[in-house]
């Protein structure tokens, strides 16, 4: 193929068989935005005006109305997990994660029964820094910041929006790993 030509992704995709007229159709779609935006994500390619924040909204109101239905004790449960982009190095907008990796943390809370049913994500947030972290800064140094300049504070902000609006009559119990330890 000479270079600059378009691929037919019709053509391209003629043998696919994912038993589904419309999951196939969807997935051509998507190679289709992602051959046209090459440095986007899936998501930003094949999903233009989709709003994070809609869907996370969503997803809260649907784990609210299972909380509602099972009741009880209820489990909100945080993590966060960071995602490594060393190797999209021509992506823009990409910050930091500590002191030489490039990704992006993302911080989830979501709703458990406590016999470990999932009832939904009551909240999501993703942050990054625009500059690699100073891994030479000693603990005496970052005790002393305020609790509001430590990205730590990000946990007190996700219990702060999860919590908001809890059902009438479910009690919420948050279960963190030691991130989320707001004593040091």
């Amino acid at each position: 193929m000479a270079r600059g030509t378009r691929f037919d992704m019709e053509k391209e995709f003629a043998g696919l068989d994912f038993h589904s007229l419309r999951l196939e159709e969807r997935f051509v779609r998507a190679m289709e935005a992602l051959i046209q935006q090459p440095d986007k994500s899936i998501r930003e390619a094949s999903n233009e005006g989709c709003d994070r924040r809609g869907i996370v909204r969503a997803r809260r109101e649907a784990a609210m109305r299972r909380m509602t239905e099972y009741g009880g004790t209820i489990l909100a449960v945080q993590d966060a997990t960071g995602s490594n982009y060393n190797t999209r190095l021509k992506t823009e907008g990409i910050g930091y994660i500590s002191d030489k990796t490039l990704g992006v943390n993302v911080r989830s809370r979501l709703a458990a029964s406590a016999d470990g049913l999932v009832l939904g994500a009551l909240d999501q947030s993703a942050c990054n820094r625009a500059e690699a972290k100073d891994e030479a800064a000693g603990h005496e140094s970052e005790k002393a910041r305020p609790i509001e300049e430590k990205e730590r504070f990000r946990w007190l902000e996700t219990l702060d929006r999860s919590a908001a609006d809890i059902p009438e009559g479910v009690r919420v119990t948050t279960v963190r790993d030691r991130e989320g330890d707001m004593a040091g």
